[in-house]
């Protein structure tokens, strides 16, 4: 499968090539080098021997070349902080997203990974890995040496490529994408890119998807040439807007300097900082950030929802992740955080005294996540990750511990 050819990506006028380059641990284009943070669940042993957890490339949306990224080396055991923050593992003694069809448009989904084994339709080639990891976040299912689980891991994944093999798009690309998920019978639809120009085009996709009760979810802002704008088409009321969360619960990035008539205006938060996931060909994990990783996690728990309430409508999901999440807790903007747990166990209640039903929780709440409920461990060693112009792209990875687990 071949990626969907990007009409205009580098006219400025046709289309827009984004960059997603974040000030904090972004790795930017050229760059050969890095050590990376990956935040483990307090009381998790560091590895298999005691030690540091090693440094992890990072998958980024865009590339600068036309060298695609390599497979990952590294398989990380542990659980990690996303889990214990969402309180996914009680979330899913209530639902694991069965008969559910989640679309992942972006860059494709590398269905090669053994977590992807049998949840992937349309897989195959994906040179960023970008739209692997999205899939990943959203669906990875249990592998017994992997830490490692998607929101939803019996919820299937359709991938659809909106981007040219370097990550770039336009709103034409990507109303095609959409209309093609909608078409296909998929009940939510995570957009993988984030673009600041929209197009009529896009916006009669988005008619469409909501005409059909399909749930969009999407990263309300974009980052172009350093600068943060708005994101379509999380503009329009009718798609969930999400935005990205550090470790400590706070907006991660910076809100835009709002011109115009459609200024962001983010519905939800989620994790979008030091984020593990599945790295394309094979079954080595990678780190990445961003709005577009956020969205994946707030796609996974409506896959979530819709899967345990299946009567309920692509509106009605969007109001339970919304009324449910947790209060802001400061910074950026004023999205309050995904809380899957809350959203899957909101009950009538009796009705109050205006005779509107009240809703109780069945379930008990995770504790909010702050910096206290994460144990930072830094990556001892510096990694040599991939990225644009670094060489060909590497043989399928290994699983570092397995040599360790013979010796």
């Amino acid at each position: 499968m071949r990626n969907r050819a990007v009409r205009g990506a580098d006219g400025p006028e046709t289309g827009v090539a984004v960059s997603f380059d974040r000030k904090r641990g972004r790795l930017r284009a050229g760059a050969s080098v890095c050590a990376l943070t990956l935040f483990l669940v307090p009381g998790a042993p560091a590895s298999a021997d005691g030690g540091a957890p090693p440094a992890l490339p990072q998958v980024v949306p865009e590339l600068s070349s036309d060298t695609c990224v390599p497979a990952s080396e590294e398989v990380i055991d542990q659980e990690v902080w996303t889990e214990s923050a969402l309180g996914l593992p009680d979330a899913r003694t209530t639902s694991s997203g069965e008969g559910t069809d989640v679309a992942v448009l972006g860059s494709g989904v590398d269905d090669t990974p053994a977590a992807l084994a049998g949840a992937v339709a349309g897989g195959g080639e994906d040179c960023t890995g970008f739209g692997t990891f999205l899939a990943g976040v959203v669906a990875a299912r249990p592998q017994s040496d992997s830490g490692l689980v998607g929101v939803a891991p019996e919820a299937r994944v359709t991938a659809v490529p909106v981007t040219d093999d370097r990550g770039r798009s336009d709103a034409d690309a990507l109303a095609e994408g959409l209309a093609e998920a909608v078409s296909g019978g998929a009940d939510i639809v995570l957009v993988g890119v984030a673009l600041p120009l929209g197009s009529p085009e896009l916006e009669s996709a988005v008619d469409t998807a909501v005409g059909e009760d399909v749930l969009v979810v999407a990263p309300s802002t974009a980052q172009v040439q350093n600068e943060v704008h708005a994101a379509v088409p999380a503009t329009r009321s009718e798609v969930l807007g999400v935005v990205a969360n550090g470790t400590d619960g706070t907006t991660f990035g910076e809100a835009p300097a709002e011109s115009g008539e459609n200024p962001a205006a983010p519905d939800v938060s989620a994790p979008g900082e030091a984020v593990l996931g599945l790295a394309p060909g094979g079954d080595g994990h990678a780190v990445a950030e961003g709005d577009p990783v956020a969205a994946a996690f707030v796609a996974g728990t409506a896959a979530l929802v819709r899967s345990e309430y299946p009567d309920l409508s692509a509106a009605q999901t969007a109001m339970r992740l919304t009324s449910s999440a947790y209060p802001h807790t400061g910074g950026g903007f004023g999205a309050a955080s995904v809380d899957p747990v809350g959203a899957l166990s909101r009950t009538s209640g009796p009705r109050s005294g205006e005779g509107i039903p009240e809703e109780t929780l069945a379930l008990d709440r995770p504790v909010e996540p702050t910096k206290g409920r994460v144990l930072a461990l830094l990556g001892g060693t510096v990694l040599l990750v991939t990225m644009a112009g670094v060489g060909a792209a590497a043989a399928r990875r290994r699983k570092t511990r397995a040599g360790a687990g013979q010796g």
